[in-house]
């Protein structure tokens, strides 16, 4: 005590403290008393309750507790007392305590129901039906769920025990329950157990339940939440027809939403709904809401014939409406064919063909026109058009069309299955003949080049057509042929090439002038410049002096051709087997000539050219046309000719001048005069009465036209077979 004067004189803050350490000391020393007595001047009267429950001192505890803490707080203490005792003996306590209702709580908690029965039936009987409720969750915990079940009804709690048998899934026992206790309570183990069916997916068996549970509403949303909307829709139209549209729009919804149209049987399941409803417009557009990139065409097809069939038979107004946009469709999808059957169905019979043949069905285009003379014409034209276009020969020739087959061929370049196909055809001459030039043709416009060559040959093997309007071509393929460098003489069979090319036109000319009785003389000149062009290259292959004779007449006569074959080509030609001959003052004249063209080629520009030396030539025109390029492509074999020149024409002993006319009558200068005589048909020179020998339909100087059958056996002019004419 006098330590807690001085505490409270001089340390007063501390006088909480003093008290706590004197209470704990005093109760370790086991004065509870004092202690009490030093807790509650502390202000920790709890303490002191505590202390005297670790000393199983009951009584007190509760005695300070109730003059500290209240009765409530007796209470509490009391009642941990009961709990330290455990079982029966603390209920009797609490019972002689007064605490008879915290006494059946704890008889509860600490399953002791059959005390706790006991005290209520005795003291507190209001308590009855929380025992009984309380025992069946214990006994429901115990999965004791019969015995639960009592005590539930004990209860007056039905509900309580249909619920634990829905939750064990006993539906049974639940229906029973509610049968007997709750029938208020039926419809909702229905529901329960339509859902756990649900949730196994079992849908019929759970539909079946809803109903019975007369909640068709929820068996349409157990439908509409698992996407299965068929038979969401036939529940609607069965048992909530006042929901059909509502159900059909969620329907489209969940359909546009997930990008899919549904499958074919959803559409013509909503189809048929709003059919068997009498909905026909309904209907239709249900079966037009399939779209072609929901389903394959095959299927859109049946669906979509649906909607026609609709509008035929029961919506005549929508009829003409829905043919258009289907058939539009079917045309989408590539199913013409059906498309162009709904358009002979709805009457429209020329465009029910124009279908067929726009999806290239050209059978149903055959069937639908029959009858019709001009529909019929229609569709083998456009039939006809398409093999073309398709490039489809054996089709062309299955209808007869032998010439668009061999269009078509032509067109693809297909030659070796042309020519095939006119052998296999037995096609005439002039269809032959029109499929050469067109083969020419085409490769002229590849470029001509060495291409020439084949289509010469292919001119020689299946004729040409004898017609000027192929003048451009024969013009064009002349010039190529004729026009050639040396380089390029070289890298081609030109010989060949130039018999060909002869044979060509001289078979053209003779057909046209026995078809018209005249020939072009455009034509004409190309045939003579290629007939001696083809005689000169004969001469040389054959070799020899009169072979060398006879090809230096004919290369004077080609000069006469500069218009066909290039100038500098045929100078510097005729020049060089002048040269070779020793005809020494004719090479001069001609390859100077020859070295003049080079130059004005080189510069591009033809009044570099003086006339004067073959002003008096009149067998050779002057052209102020230059050839496009060098005979010579390489400037050393040009420089090697102008060389020669420069040499010559400082020799004095050469003349540099041709003879006069008259002096040139019977030698090599002959060919460069015209001349009233006849023209040699094989030297091109002028033919003496003397000298003259009539044949083929030709003039020839006898001994010339001797000297080439005698080595060729042939005759110059027609090729037919000869021996020289003594």
């Amino acid at each position: 005590d006098a330590m807690v004067r001085l505490v409270a004189s001089y340390r007063k803050e501390l006088l909480k403290e003093t008290h706590q350490f004197l209470a704990q000391h005093l109760e370790s020393e086991g004065n509870l008393r004092e202690a009490e007595h030093h807790y509650c001047e502390a202000g920790e009267w709890l303490s002191a309750v505590n202390m005297y429950r670790s000393n199983d001192v009951w009584d007190e505890a509760i005695r300070v507790a109730k003059l500290h803490g209240g009765v409530n707080a007796s209470k509490r203490v009391a009642y941990a007392w009961a709990l330290a005792l455990g079982g029966e003996a603390g209920a009797k306590l609490l019972t002689k305590l007064g605490l008879i209702e915290p006494a059946i709580e704890y008889a509860m908690e600490s399953g002791a129901f059959d005390h706790a029965f006991e005290l209520a039936r005795s003291s507190l009987q209001r308590k009855l039906p929380e025992i009984h409720l309380k025992h069946a969750l214990y006994l429901e915990d115990e999965e004791k769920y019969n015995e639960a079940e009592d005590e539930f009804i004990n209860a007056n709690k039905p509900r309580e025990a249909i619920d634990m048998y829905v939750h064990q899934q006993d539906w049974a026992n639940a229906m029973r329950v509610a049968e007997t206790y709750d029938p208020s309570a039926v419809s909702d183990v229905y529901v329960a157990e339509a859902r756990a069916a649900a949730d196994r997916n079992d849908y019929p068996r759970a539909e079946e339940l809803f109903l019975m549970a007369s909640k068709p509403e929820l068996a349409l949303a157990m439908y509409q939440e698992a996407q299965m909307w068929h038979e969401a829709l036939a529940l609607t139209q069965t048992h909530l027809p006042h929901k059909l549209a509502e159900v059909n729009m969620a329907y489209q919804s969940a359909q546009a939403s997930r990008g899919t149209g549904g499958s074919k049987t959803d559409f013509l399941a909503t189809g048929r709904m709003w059919e068997n409803s009498k909905q026909w417009s309904n209907a239709v557009d249900a079966y037009l809401n399939a779209r072609k990139d929901a389903l394959p065409p095959d299927e859109l097809e049946e669906i979509w014939e649906c909607a026609v069939r609709i509008a035929r038979t029961e919506l005549r107004s929508r009829y003409p409406e829905v043919v258009m946009e289907v058939t539009r469709r079917l045309r989408e999808v590539r199913r013409h064919e059906a498309a162009a059957e709904i358009l002979r169905e709805a009457q429209q019979l020329e465009s029910a063909v124009e279908c067929a043949m726009q999806g290239e069905c050209w059978e149903k285009a055959r069937e639908l026109a029959q009858g019709q003379r001009a529909l019929e014409d229609r569709v083998e034209k456009a039939y006809q058009s398409f093999l073309v276009n398709a490039e489809n020969t054996d089709g062309l020739l299955e209808l007869g069309h032998t010439d668009a087959a061999l269009d078509v061929l032509a067109k693809g370049k297909e030659w070796d299955r042309l020519w095939e196909m006119t052998t296999k055809n037995r096609c005439a001459p002039a269809v032959l003949a029109k499929y050469a030039a067109v083969r020419m043709q085409q490769l002229l416009d590849e470029g001509g080049g060495r291409r020439l060559d084949e289509g010469v040959r292919t001119l020689f093997k299946y004729g040409a057509p004898a017609s000027l309007q192929y003048m451009d071509m024969y013009r064009e393929v002349t010039k190529g042929v004729l026009g050639r460098n040396r380089v390029q003489e070289e890298e081609a069979d030109q010989a060949k090439t130039v018999e060909c090319l002869r044979d060509v036109l001289y078979k053209v000319t003779t057909a046209l002038k026995g078809s018209s009785g005249g020939v072009d003389p455009e034509l004409e000149q190309m045939l003579m410049a290629t007939h001696y062009t083809n005689l000169f290259h004969k001469c040389q292959a054959e070799g020899g002096r009169d072979m060398a004779e006879l090809a230096t007449k004919i290369s004077i006569t080609l000069l006469r051709y500069n218009s066909v074959i290039p100038s500098d080509k045929v100078f510097y030609q005729a020049g060089m087997i002048c040269k070779e001959q020793n005809q020494t003052n004719l090479a001069f004249v001609l390859l100077n000539r020859y070295v003049d063209l080079t130059e004005a080629i080189e510069e591009g520009d033809a009044s570099m050219i003086d006339n004067a030396d073959f002003s008096a030539a009149t067998n050779v025109p002057f052209s102020d046309v230059l050839p496009k390029g060098q005979y010579l492509p390489e400037e050393s074999d040009r420089e090697g000719v102008r060389d020669w020149v420069l040499s010559v024409c400082m020799d004095a002993s050469v003349d540099a001048a041709l003879p006069p006319e008259g002096q040139a009558v019977g030698t090599i200068y002959a060919g460069l005069y015209a001349s009233d005589l006849a023209t040699c048909i094989v030297t091109g020179f002028p033919v003496a009465k003397r000298d003259e020998l009539q044949i083929n339909n030709s003039v020839a100087n006898k001994r010339d036209w001797n000297l080439l059958v005698s080595k060729t056996k042939t005759c110059p002019w027609t090729g037919k077979t000869e021996s020289p004419a003594w």
